[in-house]
């Protein structure tokens, strides 16, 4: 006991300090005074699609009210085999590209799809995001105006789940929220580099000029992060968070846990694929440390000592992440949140444990597919 005490002081002093640092990175992005310019960049964006016949429509009216002229504005669906009506509804709208992917027996269809509407694409600057997103009015002038003045040669923006008033929505919604807040601090400073495909943008010619998903386009999921990694190993000083909130996009959370669990699984699964260094370091502190935690709370069910040494960590963990969890909650507008922020403790332990585990294996299913 004396032993897993000692370890787990010693994990959340050095998680401790790696909060501290989130917390002063995320404090110190600013947002750019936006540039105006007689000459705005024809923005493509690319929507690539499954079984998305609920939400598309929706999307697309929202891009077309979008506050860009509509002259350079440019709007791709690329249907990924979808099983519903996901193409006709795509088919109502006009000035609306709608491309299909005939790619089969591949391992990332995501990519693919991208990689299909890249090639089409018409614009300098290359926007991506999911069908089943949201954006604000003034979504595309945001990314635009960061874009000209930063130069920049990828840009992460923030994205924040509206979700269910249960458990499972708070759960999903306080996690996705931190790890929005874990990207902006990590890529503002530099050494974190993460990223969400619902909500980013780069130019064309740097996708070119790293060769698209080339080394990583076998791999299912992180069509995001592999992308991100090599443009910053081209431009690293051109790589930007957007702390706008007229440039957050929302999006679902899952309905159910075994789709919630299998989102995460899904995100656990690059982390085999990620190169040693600062990141996959952070992410096996993370996972140690609530590991800890879970055999803590697992031996408290046969001792009552280890209960209490559990539920003192409960409280310590909760200290160390509440500053930080409060500002990004600030941010999205989502300090309503923190009322259930305590008691979510014992199901993100357990969740960050499981998951963690599961995405070494490598196998899940999504959007009907089993992906290995």
């Amino acid at each position: 006991m004396l032993a897993l005490t000692a370890l787990f002081l010693l994990l959340s002093l050095v998680y401790g300090q790696l909060l501290k640092g989130f917390l002063r990175d995320w404090q110190a992005i600013t947002l750019p005074e936006p540039v105006k310019s007689a000459t705005l960049p024809l923005v493509t964006v690319l929507v690539p699609a499954r079984n998305e016949e609920a939400n598309i429509g929706v999307l697309l009216t929202a891009l077309q009210a979008q506050q860009y002229p509509a002259s350079r504005l440019e709007i791709i669906v690329i249907d990924d085999h979808s099983e519903d009506q996901t193409a006709a509804v795509v088919t109502t709208f006009k000035g609306i590209t709608l491309l299909r992917l005939h790619a089969a027996d591949i391992n990332s269809y995501k990519k693919k799809a991208l990689e299909e509407g890249v090639s089409h694409a018409q614009g300098e600057l290359i926007v991506c995001t999911d069908a089943d997103c949201m954006p604000g009015p003034h979504w595309i002038e945001q990314l635009v105006s960061v874009y000209q003045k930063k130069q920049a040669a990828f840009i992460a923006a923030p994205v924040v789940l509206h979700y269910q008033q249960n458990w499972l929505g708070y759960l999903q919604a306080l996690d996705f929220m931190v790890l929005q807040g874990i990207t902006g601090a990590g890529l503002h400073r530099g050494n974190l580099l993460m990223s969400n495909g619902a909500n980013l943008a780069y130019p064309k010619t740097v996708f070119t000029a790293v060769n698209g998903y080339a080394g990583a386009d076998h791999i299912a999921s992180g069509d995001d992060f592999f992308l991100l990694h090599k443009i910053a190993e081209l431009y690293p000083a051109r790589i930007v968070y957007l702390k706008s909130k007229q440039a957050i996009v929302s999006t679902a959370a899952q309905e159910t846990w075994g789709g919630f669990l299998q989102q995460r699984i899904r995100w656990a699964s690059k982390s085999t694929h990620y190169k040693k260094g600062r990141l996959q370091a952070v992410l096996s502190l993370v996972w140690s440390y609530n590991l800890v935690l879970l055999i803590l709370a697992l031996a408290g069910l046969c001792e009552n000592r280890y209960l209490l040494i559990f539920l003192a960590g409960w409280i310590i963990k909760t200290m160390l992440e509440w500053s930080f969890v409060s500002e990004v909650a600030s941010f999205f507008d989502r300090k309503a949140l923190l009322k259930k922020f305590f008691w979510l403790q014992p199901l993100h332990i357990a969740y960050t444990v499981v998951a963690g585990a599961l995405g070494l294996k490598g196998n899940y299913r999504w959007k009907g597919r089993t992906v290995r």
